[in-house]
Protein backbone atom coordinates (compact mmCIF):
# COMPACT_ATOMS: atom_id res chain seq x y z
CA UNK A 1 0.00 0.00 0.00
CA UNK A 2 1.27 3.50 -0.86
CA UNK A 3 1.18 6.57 1.30
CA UNK A 4 2.55 7.58 4.83
CA UNK A 5 0.93 6.65 8.46
CA UNK A 6 1.79 8.33 11.03
CA UNK A 7 2.36 7.63 14.57
CA UNK A 8 2.68 9.20 17.95
CA UNK A 9 3.42 8.03 21.49
CA UNK A 10 2.59 9.83 24.24
CA UNK A 11 3.47 10.08 27.65
CA UNK A 12 2.51 13.75 29.62
CA UNK A 13 2.17 15.70 26.96
CA UNK A 14 -0.69 17.02 26.77
CA UNK A 15 0.35 20.90 26.80
CA UNK A 16 1.85 20.04 23.06
CA UNK A 17 -0.01 17.25 21.89
CA UNK A 18 -2.39 19.70 20.51
CA UNK A 19 -0.30 21.34 18.13
CA UNK A 20 1.79 18.33 17.17
CA UNK A 21 -1.22 16.32 15.85
CA UNK A 22 -3.05 19.79 14.53
CA UNK A 23 0.16 20.10 12.13
CA UNK A 24 0.10 16.51 10.97
CA UNK A 25 -3.65 17.31 9.89
CA UNK A 26 -2.33 20.55 8.31
CA UNK A 27 0.05 18.57 5.85
CA UNK A 28 -0.03 18.96 1.83
CA UNK A 29 -0.11 15.25 1.42
CA UNK A 30 -2.01 14.28 4.71
CA UNK A 31 -1.38 10.98 6.58
CA UNK A 32 -3.34 8.09 5.36
CA UNK A 33 -3.63 6.83 9.49
CA UNK A 34 -2.52 8.91 12.32
CA UNK A 35 -2.08 6.38 15.37
CA UNK A 36 -1.56 7.76 19.05
CA UNK A 37 -0.89 4.99 21.37
CA UNK A 38 -0.82 6.95 25.00
CA UNK A 39 2.07 5.14 27.33
CA UNK A 40 0.16 5.47 30.91
CA UNK A 41 0.33 9.22 30.81
CA UNK A 42 -1.01 11.21 34.38
CA UNK A 43 -1.50 14.80 33.14
CA UNK A 44 -4.95 14.82 30.96
CA UNK A 45 -3.01 13.44 27.47
CA UNK A 46 -5.70 11.09 26.99
CA UNK A 47 -8.39 13.92 27.35
CA UNK A 48 -6.76 16.31 24.99
CA UNK A 49 -6.54 13.03 22.23
CA UNK A 50 -10.10 12.19 22.76
CA UNK A 51 -11.10 15.72 22.27
CA UNK A 52 -9.15 15.94 18.65
CA UNK A 53 -10.69 12.42 17.66
CA UNK A 54 -14.07 14.42 17.83
CA UNK A 55 -12.87 16.19 14.60
CA UNK A 56 -9.62 13.92 13.07
CA UNK A 57 -9.74 11.12 12.08
CA UNK A 58 -7.22 9.32 14.72
CA UNK A 59 -6.90 6.33 16.44
CA UNK A 60 -5.86 5.79 20.17
CA UNK A 61 -4.74 2.97 21.97
CA UNK A 62 -3.66 3.04 25.36
CA UNK A 63 -1.09 1.89 27.76
CA UNK A 64 -2.57 1.95 31.44
CA UNK A 65 1.52 1.54 32.57
CA UNK A 66 3.86 3.14 30.83
CA UNK A 67 5.41 0.67 29.30
CA UNK A 68 8.36 2.51 27.41
CA UNK A 69 9.05 4.02 24.16
CA UNK A 70 9.91 1.30 22.05
CA UNK A 71 6.82 -1.22 23.14
CA UNK A 72 4.50 1.54 22.31
CA UNK A 73 5.90 2.88 19.41
CA UNK A 74 5.18 -0.78 17.99
CA UNK A 75 1.95 -1.23 19.28
CA UNK A 76 1.64 1.95 16.99
CA UNK A 77 3.37 0.60 13.75
CA UNK A 78 0.95 -2.72 14.26
CA UNK A 79 -1.80 -0.78 13.38
CA UNK A 80 -0.06 1.09 10.13
CA UNK A 81 0.18 -0.52 6.45
CA UNK A 82 1.19 2.23 4.24
CA UNK A 83 4.43 2.35 2.49
CA UNK A 84 6.42 5.28 4.96
CA UNK A 85 6.00 5.43 8.26
CA UNK A 86 6.79 8.55 10.12
CA UNK A 87 7.39 8.01 13.96
CA UNK A 88 6.80 11.39 15.68
CA UNK A 89 7.14 12.66 19.25
CA UNK A 90 4.20 14.51 21.01
CA UNK A 91 6.40 17.67 21.35
CA UNK A 92 6.95 18.39 17.58
CA UNK A 93 5.39 20.69 14.96
CA UNK A 94 5.73 20.26 11.26
CA UNK A 95 5.80 22.73 8.90
CA UNK A 96 3.06 22.23 6.09
CA UNK A 97 4.96 20.90 3.27
CA UNK A 98 7.28 18.19 5.79
CA UNK A 99 5.31 15.15 4.59
CA UNK A 100 5.56 16.23 0.98
CA UNK A 101 9.32 16.84 1.12
CA UNK A 102 10.85 14.12 2.74
CA UNK A 103 8.79 11.70 1.29
CA UNK A 104 9.33 12.61 -2.37
CA UNK A 105 13.12 12.62 -1.94
CA UNK A 106 12.74 9.66 0.32
CA UNK A 107 10.80 7.44 -2.42
CA UNK A 108 13.66 9.03 -5.07
CA UNK A 109 16.36 7.03 -4.12
CA UNK A 110 16.03 2.93 -3.67
CA UNK A 111 17.60 2.50 -0.89
CA UNK A 112 16.87 4.80 1.69
CA UNK A 113 14.97 3.37 4.22
CA UNK A 114 14.82 6.75 6.73
CA UNK A 115 14.54 10.28 6.47
CA UNK A 116 15.26 13.03 8.64
CA UNK A 117 14.30 16.99 7.84
CA UNK A 118 15.76 19.71 9.50
CA UNK A 119 14.84 19.86 12.93
CA UNK A 120 14.93 23.23 14.85
CA UNK A 121 13.37 24.30 18.33
CA UNK A 122 10.43 24.96 19.31
CA UNK A 123 8.93 26.68 22.13
CA UNK A 124 6.11 26.60 24.30
CA UNK A 125 2.41 24.99 23.86
CA UNK A 126 2.25 25.97 20.36
CA UNK A 127 5.93 24.65 19.67
CA UNK A 128 6.71 28.59 17.97
CA UNK A 129 9.42 28.67 15.77
CA UNK A 130 13.00 29.59 16.31
CA UNK A 131 16.34 29.21 14.31
CA UNK A 132 18.48 27.21 17.40
CA UNK A 133 19.10 23.72 15.96
CA UNK A 134 17.66 20.70 17.29
CA UNK A 135 18.69 18.02 14.94
CA UNK A 136 20.19 17.48 11.63
CA UNK A 137 20.57 14.58 11.35
CA UNK A 138 21.64 11.33 13.58
CA UNK A 139 25.78 10.97 13.74
CA UNK A 140 27.84 8.81 15.63
CA UNK A 141 31.60 8.84 17.21
CA UNK A 142 34.65 6.23 17.82
CA UNK A 143 33.49 6.04 21.03
CA UNK A 144 29.65 4.71 20.71
CA UNK A 145 28.04 7.79 20.99
CA UNK A 146 25.42 9.14 18.90
CA UNK A 147 24.37 12.71 18.35
CA UNK A 148 22.14 14.99 17.03
CA UNK A 149 24.35 16.45 14.25
CA UNK A 150 24.33 20.64 15.61
CA UNK A 151 22.18 20.57 18.27
CA UNK A 152 21.68 23.69 20.39
CA UNK A 153 23.73 25.70 17.92
CA UNK A 154 22.50 28.56 14.69
CA UNK A 155 22.13 27.87 11.49
CA UNK A 156 24.88 27.36 9.32
CA UNK A 157 25.79 26.90 5.59
CA UNK A 158 26.50 23.13 5.42
CA UNK A 159 23.02 22.16 7.09
CA UNK A 160 21.28 23.50 4.14
CA UNK A 161 22.86 20.90 2.04
CA UNK A 162 21.18 17.09 1.77
CA UNK A 163 23.33 14.55 3.12
CA UNK A 164 23.27 10.74 4.09
CA UNK A 165 23.73 10.31 8.11
CA UNK A 166 24.23 7.19 10.19
CA UNK A 167 19.87 7.92 11.49
CA UNK A 168 17.17 9.61 12.09
CA UNK A 169 16.27 11.76 15.52
CA UNK A 170 13.58 9.63 16.94
CA UNK A 171 11.84 13.09 17.12
CA UNK A 172 10.53 13.25 13.06
CA UNK A 173 12.25 10.20 11.72
CA UNK A 174 10.32 9.06 8.65
CA UNK A 175 10.61 5.15 7.86
CA UNK A 176 9.77 2.57 4.46
CA UNK A 177 8.12 -0.27 5.47
CA UNK A 178 9.99 -2.45 3.73
CA UNK A 179 13.21 -1.82 5.51
CA UNK A 180 11.78 -1.51 9.38
CA UNK A 181 9.81 -4.95 8.17
CA UNK A 182 13.81 -5.75 6.98
CA UNK A 183 14.97 -5.42 9.93
CA UNK A 184 12.47 -6.14 13.01
CA UNK A 185 12.86 -8.72 15.30
CA UNK A 186 10.28 -11.68 15.26
CA UNK A 187 6.54 -10.84 16.90
CA UNK A 188 6.93 -7.34 14.53
CA UNK A 189 9.39 -5.81 16.96
CA UNK A 190 10.56 -2.68 15.01
CA UNK A 191 12.35 -1.09 18.31
CA UNK A 192 14.35 -3.40 20.58
CA UNK A 193 11.65 -3.28 23.72
CA UNK A 194 14.63 -3.93 25.89
CA UNK A 195 15.76 -0.37 25.54
CA UNK A 196 12.56 0.45 27.11
CA UNK A 197 13.55 4.60 26.23
CA UNK A 198 16.60 6.54 25.33
CA UNK A 199 18.77 4.99 22.83
CA UNK A 200 15.99 2.74 20.33
CA UNK A 201 16.33 5.03 17.50
CA UNK A 202 20.12 4.83 17.52
CA UNK A 203 19.85 1.15 17.89
CA UNK A 204 17.16 0.90 14.62
CA UNK A 205 19.87 3.06 12.75
CA UNK A 206 22.42 0.84 13.26
CA UNK A 207 20.74 -2.28 12.27
CA UNK A 208 19.32 -0.90 9.14
CA UNK A 209 22.92 0.14 8.38
CA UNK A 210 23.95 -3.12 8.69
CA UNK A 211 21.59 -4.47 6.18
CA UNK A 212 22.75 -1.60 3.91
CA UNK A 213 20.10 0.92 3.81
CA UNK A 214 20.78 4.85 3.62
CA UNK A 215 19.31 7.78 5.74
CA UNK A 216 18.97 10.62 3.88
CA UNK A 217 18.68 13.85 5.39
CA UNK A 218 16.86 16.61 3.31
CA UNK A 219 16.91 19.80 5.09
CA UNK A 220 13.73 21.33 2.87
CA UNK A 221 11.77 19.72 5.14
CA UNK A 222 11.32 21.28 8.38
CA UNK A 223 9.55 21.02 12.30
CA UNK A 224 9.98 22.22 15.17
CA UNK A 225 10.79 20.21 18.53
CA UNK A 226 10.76 20.94 21.95
CA UNK A 227 12.87 17.94 23.24
CA UNK A 228 12.51 17.93 27.03
CA UNK A 229 16.49 16.94 27.88
CA UNK A 230 18.45 18.91 25.39
CA UNK A 231 22.02 17.58 24.84
CA UNK A 232 23.23 21.15 26.51
CA UNK A 233 21.57 20.84 29.48
CA UNK A 234 22.61 16.52 29.88
CA UNK A 235 24.23 17.18 33.04
CA UNK A 236 21.00 18.28 34.69
CA UNK A 237 18.96 14.87 33.74
CA UNK A 238 17.27 12.98 35.80
CA UNK A 239 18.67 9.55 37.84
CA UNK A 240 16.23 7.93 35.92
CA UNK A 241 16.65 8.97 32.51
CA UNK A 242 20.46 8.48 33.31
CA UNK A 243 20.23 5.17 34.64
CA UNK A 244 18.50 4.08 30.92
CA UNK A 245 21.20 6.14 29.40
CA UNK A 246 24.02 3.89 30.83
CA UNK A 247 22.24 0.64 30.60
CA UNK A 248 21.33 0.76 26.60
CA UNK A 249 24.98 2.35 25.80
CA UNK A 250 25.93 -1.24 26.43
CA UNK A 251 22.54 -3.13 24.91
CA UNK A 252 23.27 -0.73 22.26
CA UNK A 253 27.25 -2.26 21.20
CA UNK A 254 26.12 -5.76 22.19
CA UNK A 255 23.34 -5.63 19.96
CA UNK A 256 25.32 -4.28 16.83
CA UNK A 257 29.01 -3.84 17.49
CA UNK A 258 30.71 -6.42 15.96
CA UNK A 259 34.36 -7.37 16.10
CA UNK A 260 35.41 -5.63 12.91
CA UNK A 261 34.01 -2.41 14.63
CA UNK A 262 35.45 -2.73 17.85
CA UNK A 263 38.66 -3.40 15.86
CA UNK A 264 38.51 -0.10 14.25
CA UNK A 265 37.23 1.97 16.49
CA UNK A 266 39.25 0.72 19.43
CA UNK A 267 40.45 2.22 21.95
CA UNK A 268 38.12 5.09 22.07
CA UNK A 269 34.80 2.81 23.04
CA UNK A 270 36.65 1.40 25.33
CA UNK A 271 38.18 4.80 27.34
CA UNK A 272 34.58 5.78 26.79
CA UNK A 273 32.98 2.47 28.51
CA UNK A 274 35.82 3.17 31.59
CA UNK A 275 34.47 6.52 32.15
CA UNK A 276 31.33 5.75 32.50
CA UNK A 277 31.65 3.02 34.50
CA UNK A 278 34.14 5.29 37.08
CA UNK A 279 31.02 7.55 36.99
CA UNK A 280 28.59 5.38 38.00
CA UNK A 281 31.12 3.95 41.19
CA UNK A 282 31.96 8.06 42.22
CA UNK A 283 30.20 10.84 41.28
CA UNK A 284 27.09 9.42 39.35
CA UNK A 285 25.96 6.40 42.04
CA UNK A 286 22.49 7.11 40.94
CA UNK A 287 23.40 5.25 37.65
CA UNK A 288 24.73 2.27 39.02
CA UNK A 289 21.72 0.31 38.51
CA UNK A 290 21.96 1.11 34.94
CA UNK A 291 25.17 -1.12 34.60
CA UNK A 292 23.44 -3.67 36.70
CA UNK A 293 20.42 -4.06 34.20
CA UNK A 294 22.60 -3.85 31.29
CA UNK A 295 24.80 -7.03 32.44
CA UNK A 296 21.31 -8.86 33.92
CA UNK A 297 20.51 -8.41 29.78
CA UNK A 298 23.96 -9.05 28.43
CA UNK A 299 23.07 -12.77 27.63
CA UNK A 300 19.82 -11.85 25.69
CA UNK A 301 21.38 -8.53 23.57
CA UNK A 302 24.45 -10.68 22.34
CA UNK A 303 21.70 -13.12 21.09
CA UNK A 304 20.15 -10.16 19.15
CA UNK A 305 23.95 -9.23 18.24
CA UNK A 306 24.86 -12.90 16.66
CA UNK A 307 21.66 -12.87 14.53
CA UNK A 308 22.39 -9.03 13.53
CA UNK A 309 25.62 -10.19 12.60
CA UNK A 310 24.21 -13.41 10.66
CA UNK A 311 22.26 -11.12 8.38
CA UNK A 312 24.42 -8.23 7.99
CA UNK A 313 25.03 -7.20 4.21
CA UNK A 314 27.76 -4.37 5.10
CA UNK A 315 30.98 -5.52 6.95
CA UNK A 316 31.65 -3.68 10.17
CA UNK A 317 34.70 -2.11 8.81
CA UNK A 318 32.38 -0.18 6.55
CA UNK A 319 29.98 0.76 9.01
CA UNK A 320 33.01 2.04 11.36
CA UNK A 321 33.38 4.55 8.73
CA UNK A 322 30.63 6.45 9.81
CA UNK A 323 31.85 6.43 13.83
CA UNK A 324 35.21 7.79 12.40
CA UNK A 325 36.69 11.30 11.54
CA UNK A 326 35.79 12.13 7.99
CA UNK A 327 33.08 9.87 7.42
CA UNK A 328 29.95 10.92 9.65
CA UNK A 329 28.48 12.90 7.24
CA UNK A 330 28.30 12.34 3.13
CA UNK A 331 27.04 13.99 0.23
CA UNK A 332 23.91 12.70 -1.70
CA UNK A 333 24.86 10.36 -4.51
CA UNK A 334 28.20 8.97 -2.43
Amino acid sequence: MSGVDAIVVAHNHARTLRSTITSLVGQTVRPTRIVVVDNGSADGSVGVIEDLARTIPLELYRFHENRGFAAAANEALRHTRAEWVLALNPDCRLAPDFLAQLVAAASARERVGAATGLLLRGEGEALSATERVDSAGMVVTASGRHLDRASGRGMRAPLSRPALVFGASGAAALYRREAVDDVAYPAGEVFDEGFFSYREDADLAWRLQRRGWECLYWPPARAWHERGLKPEHRRSATPEINRHSVRNRFLLRWSNADWQWLAACFPWWLVRDLVVALACLTVERSSLPGLQEAWALRRQQRGRGRANASRALVSGWRVARWFLPGGRVRRVGT
